[in-house]
Order: structure tokens, then sequence, then C-alpha cells
């Protein structure tokens, strides 16, 4: 057997490494021989930052396809695409342009339509038969139904500006909570959650011990019952008469309609006439297209119901609001207050020449808010009536509006001494469920000696809760 020489080896090993590196660039590159299999599609979306050449068309995840050409069209971009060979995408389906992962490649998925009412194609003209217009889209055809990808510069600015906020609303609790006053408001909390809690363990043993004689008394009341059944068996039997005899008079009465109904088709009498008259039907109908619109922005109408009590170390405030809310973005308040400073007098007595005695009381006095609000996305504006003087009031929604900061201003012109500037009252409310919430903040500041720092409780109903409270409601027979 004749030996290789080295230069035969050499020249042997470059030959079968040409050979591999042209098969790889061949593989790698996607080149292909001959003409090009499959059919074109294309589709306009309106950006397709990311997306390449080459990159994968896909339907359900399987791979049916490439990207040929990304072109610019009229202000939008044009995706050339090739599908495979013998598959066929339903006419209607949505073209959008997803990412592999969360930092992977870009490709084309299709999204087939909803399915389609039997015997028809999707997007064929009322009348035109199945023959015409096939279900699948034909070569060469362009997709209109279309989504591009989403703007990740423009989701990290608005996650950039929600930091903000946090940040500045953190701050706000910090300088709220944070002093000396604070913390012992929350002592205080705390120390009544404790008082609450050992009311209600008292309350629960106290009806494990009594739980027997309760048992006992339901016993005797089914007893009670039985008794009446048994005393008026005679009374059911009449009762059943009755209800025979009824049976046959409302025999009689349908005889009695059935007869009046052969006489209205005939036409015959005023209910006849005005039943085959078409101008009576297109007045009731009319009459029923207004009742309907009328009944249909009653039910759009929202009603929410509150009640919350703040305090203030050691007076209280306590709170009923109502609101209706016509639209999502437009709502009127009504709110009720018990104002523990409502009605102010100020009495002077002189004791001697020269020399005299002031004294300053306050009564409890209900006071009443009637505010018009206006929502621009998270912030809202409130006009109108505060504790029964002029007022403005400004609101900024967090969390899906699980949480509300409010600054409001009213009682301008106030008389009174040590309250001679306007009445400002900072609060922030978070709801803890559907219906319980918290709040907080500071009323009074900008009067030093009026100034006082409080906490709170409430509960807010929505339509839903409220309707559910109503129906659990006895009523009385």
């Amino acid at each position: 057997m004749a030996k290789l020489s080295a230069e035969a080896k050499v020249g042997l090993l470059v030959l079968i490494g040409s050979v591999i590196l042209l098969y790889l660039t061949f593989i790698v590159g996607k080149y292909q021989f001959g003409g090009a299999q499959g059919y074109v599609l294309s589709a306009l979306f309106d950006s397709v930052a990311g997306l390449d050449e080459k990159s994968a068309v896909r339907m359900a995840g399987v791979k049916i396809g490439t990207v040929e050409m990304v072109e610019l069209s009229d202000s939008r971009a044009r995706v050339i695409m090739r599908i495979n060979p013998g598959i066929r995408i339903k006419r209607g389906s949505a073209a959008t342009i997803k990412t592999m992962g969360l930092l992977g490649e870009k490709f084309v998925e299709f999204v087939p339509p909803e399915q389609a009412q039997e015997g028809s194609a999707p997007g064929s003209r009322p009348g035109q038969k199945a023959s015409e217009r096939s279900v699948y889209l034909d070569p060469d055809e362009t997709i209109r139904v279309t989504t591009s990808p989403s703007d990740v510069d423009k989701l990290i600015n608005q996650l950039s500006g929600i930091a903000g906020d946090i940040k500045q609303v953190t701050g706000s609790l910090r300088q709220v909570l944070g002093t000396e006053a604070g913390a012992r408001s929350m002592e205080d909390i705390l120390h009544d959650l404790r008082d609450t809690m050992a009311n209600i363990k008292e309350f629960s043993t106290t009806l494990q011990g009594d739980g027997t004689e309760l048992v006992m008394r339901l016993n005797e009341l089914a007893g009670s019952l039985n008794a009446v059944v048994g005393e008026n068996r005679d009374n059911v039997k009449v009762s059943m008469e009755n209800i025979r005899e009824a049976s046959r008079n409302a025999e009689l009465a349908l005889a009695s309609i059935e007869s009046v109904a052969r006489k209205v088709d005939r036409g015959e009498g005023t209910l006849g006439k005005l039943i085959s008259d078409d101008s009576m039907y297109n007045n009731i109908d009319s009459a029923a297209k207004g009742i309907s619109d009328y009944t249909s922005r009653i039910e759009r109408m929202q009603t929410v119901v509150g009640f919350r009590t703040e305090y203030m170390f050691p007076r209280s405030k306590s709170y009923f609001t109502l609101e209706l809310k016509p639209k999502q973005d437009k709502y009127y308040i009504f709110e009720m207050t018990n104002d523990p400073y409502g009605k102010y007098a100020r009495t002077t007595i002189t004791t001697t020449p020269g020399s005299s005695v002031t004294t300053e009381t306050y009564e409890d006095r209900f006071k009443f808010s009637l505010m018009f609000a206006k929502r621009w996305g998270d912030a809202a504006l409130r006009v109108g009536l505060i504790e029964s003087t002029g007022g403005i009031a400004g609101d900024y929604f967090l969390f899906k509006d699980k949480m509300k900061v409010s600054v409001d201003a009213w009682n301008m012109n106030s008389k009174e001494q040590d309250n001679t500037k306007a009445h400002m009252k900072a609060t922030a409310s978070y709801m803890l469920g559907n219906t319980l919430f918290v709040n907080g903040g500071i009323d009074n500041f900008l009067n030093s000696k009026r100034s006082a720092s409080f906490v709170g409780i409430g509960l807010r109903f929505n339509d839903e809760d409220l309707k559910y409270l109503i129906g659990s409601v006895p009523i009385p027979k």
C-alpha cells in the first residue's frame, strides 16, 4: 500500500476543510440552489424596530417561513415574507411582531381569525359564493390587520415617572408619620385595635357558652310550628277548595280573553283598530326608544356612599359622603360633617375701666359640602362648597386608585382669632380592600395654633355593594 506524502496529506486536509466550510456557509446563510420555494405574502406595519431580513415567520409557534425584505411604503414598513410550500393561511389572519423570550430575536407571528360562519369565507362580501373567493390567502396578497411591537423606551419612561411619584408619596408620609406626634398617633391606633380584638374574643367566648341554650330554643320553635300546622289542617282543606273554584273561574276568564283576541285579530273594536294601525306602532316604538335611552343613562350613573371618622386628638370629625358619577371623569359630591369647631362665638366683658376679658367658645355643628369634580388621568379638581363655605380642592390617584392624595382649601375670609388664614387640609388615604380604607394627614396647617394631625378609618360602598346590602335587609310583611 502506497504511503501519502506530506504534501498530499496537507492538500487533502485543506480540501476537506474547504468542503466543510462551504457546507456551513450555505447552512448558516440559508442559501438555496435553484428557484425559491413557497409563495410570497406582504404585511404593512407602523413600526418593525428590531425585525431583520431572514427573521422567522411562525404560526402557533411553528416556523412556516422567513422574512425576505423590509422596505418603506408610504411612511409605513412593508414586510415581504416567503411562506413554505404546503402552508395555507386563512383569510382574515392578523400579523404581529413578537420577541422570542425576553431578549430574544423578533419574528412575525400569524394569528388565525375567529371561526367564521359555516359556508362563508372570512372577508367575503354578502351574497358572494365561497368558490369566488378562497378561504385562504392567495400569493402576493397584502395583510392589513397587523400589530407593531411595543416601544421599550416609552415603557421605561413611564416606569421612571411612576417611580418618581412613589418617591414623592413616601417622602410626604415620612414627614407626616416620622415626627414624634405621628409616632404617638400610631401607638394610639394600635392600642385601640388591641382593645377591639379583646372585645371580639370575649364575645366569641360568650357565644360558645350560650350555644346549648340557643339550640334548645330552636327546638322549641320547631315544636310550636308543628302544633300550628296540625291545628290548621281544616283551614288548609278549605283553602284548597277555594283554589279549585278560582281555577274554574280562571278557565272562564281565559275563554273570554280568547274571544276578545279573535275580535282584535279581525280588527274589530277600538283595540283592534289601534293594533292594526301602523302609526300607533311607530309612536309606541319611538316612545320605547326614548325610555330605553333614559334608562341606559341612569344605569351608567354610578353611586358611591361613604362613612369615615377622623381623630384629631382629642377632638374628632365624622363624615357622610354621597358621590354621583354620570361619567368616569365627571362626578358630583355631597358631604355632611359634624365639625367640633363649627359654631364660633367671641365675648368681651369689661371688668373695670380700661380692662376687659375676652372668651372664645366653639360649638359642634353640622356642615355640608357640595362639589363638582373633573378628572384628567390620575389628577382631579374639585370646586364648590366645602364645609358650608366656598372652596377648591385637588386629588391625585396612585396604584390604580387604591391610594389618593388630596389638598383642600376653604374658609378664605375667616374672622376668627388665630384662624384668619385659609383653612387648608392635606390628606392621604389608602384602600385596604373593596370597602375599608384608612387615611391620615394635617388639618388647618396654615394656622399654627389650630393645626392638628389626624388619622381616620372609613367605609366606602359602590353600586354592587349597595345592591348586596339592600338585598340582604329583611323586608317586614
